[in-house]
């Protein structure tokens, strides 16, 4: 699961160790690093010591209502309404293409498939389908996760869902000792080999966040980008439980989703934006009996090639949230309404909903 996760554009989403995309959609992101060697592990067993990795969910689809971010336009005009333009050539005639087949595809039922959707989304094109994300923007959200935690020179962390690093390599080069975990193989090979062109030492895992086995280990976590929901009531609560079970006491954990009573209002929604070489597509929908925001996906390439998927992620308000983390083990400490930098939680005026809460000492 990529660790930035995967929303629609206008979700914000990370992997299933990965992240959703931001508004647009949670998030192509960017961050800098320098030179030093890496190691991908293939398991959820703590790494060494001398594990050094550079890789990097999350992100993932864009979430409704996400923070607007330097990104393409996204459209959100009627898909079948052919009029929307797109400068470029290439892009323009892509647009087009796209634009011609939106009714067609939602009559068509998409093919059953044999993996999850986390476990397909993620793949070697989906960085193409991001949003710009500028530094900027990193450094304003590593910031606010630093304070929150509370953070001690050289603290070792866990960023769950780490998609290609872009948190992770920030904070390893803030002097931290970060492991990052995610599924998707092809977000954590661009994130090892963001790490070491900047010189950093940053272990990145492959391993599902369902399967972690750590004990006791860091001394803080955070899973950002609505890369948490992914799984039904039961899983959630179980990652939520092991996460809490790899922090030391007094450890703190800070989670970052879309908030449920902010988006609906926005449902059913369509929209559509250009990515590199493609055109995306987007159909998002709430499924009001299980709290779950459902996407549906088409990516068309400039080489004709197209691509569907079908997105599910559990949407929580904040007393939600809370309750599967106070089950957990956890103790909330704070909430906020933004990942960006400290703001009051406003209920339905928020967009996010981020909880920092922590593994009781006793």
């Amino acid at each position: 699961m990529p660790g930035e996760g995967a929303a629609p554009p206008d979700l914000q989403a990370r992997s299933t160790t990965g992240a959703m995309p931001e508004a647009p959609i949670r998030t192509a992101e960017t961050a800098e690093v320098g030179d030093g060697d890496f190691e991908v592990m293939e398991s959820g067993e703590p790494p060494s010591p001398s594990s050094s990795t550079a890789l990097t969910p999350p992100p993932v689809p864009a979430v409704p209502g996400a923070p607007a971010t330097t990104s393409p336009p996204l459209r959100s005009e009627s898909l079948s309404d052919t009029g929307g333009s797109i400068t470029g050539g290439a892009t323009a005639a892509l647009a087009r293409e796209a634009l011609s087949i939106p009714e067609a595809l939602s009559r068509r039922p998409l093919k059953k498939r044999l993996k999850p959707w986390f476990e397909e989304v993620f793949d070697e094109n989906y960085l193409r389908t991001l949003p710009f994300m500028t530094a900027q923007q990193t450094l304003r959200e590593t910031a606010f996760i630093e304070n929150e935690l509370s953070l001690p020179p050289e603290s070792e962390l866990l960023d769950i869902a780490c998609g290609y690093g872009r948190h992770a390599i920030e904070l390893g080069q803030r002097g931290f000792r970060v492991t990052g975990l995610d599924l998707s193989l092809p977000l954590l090979i661009r994130a090892a080999d963001e790490a070491q062109r900047r010189g950093l030492s940053v272990n990145f895992v492959h391993a599902d966040m369902r399967e972690m086995t750590y004990d006791s280990q860091f001394a803080a976590a955070y899973c950002v980008l609505t890369s948490f929901g992914y799984f039904d009531e039961e899983t959630n609560l179980r990652v939520a439980s092991s996460i809490c079970r790899a922090l030391k006491p007094g450890g703190r954990f800070l989670v970052d989703t879309i908030n449920r009573d902010y988006i609906v209002s926005d449902l059913p929604s369509r929209v559509w934006w250009e990515g590199d070489g493609c055109v995306v597509l987007e159909e998002v929908d709430f499924d009001f009996h299980t709290s779950r925001v459902l996407i549906r996906r088409s990516i068309v390439f400039g080489d004709g090639r197209q691509v569907e998927n079908e997105i599910s992620i559990r949407a929580y308000s904040l007393h939600e949230l809370g309750r599967v983390l106070r089950r957990a083990g956890f103790q909330v400490v704070d909430v906020s309404g933004s990942l960006s930098g400290k703001e009051p939680f406003l209920g339905a005026a928020s967009q996010h909903v981020v909880i920092v809460c922590e593994r009781p000492t006793t």
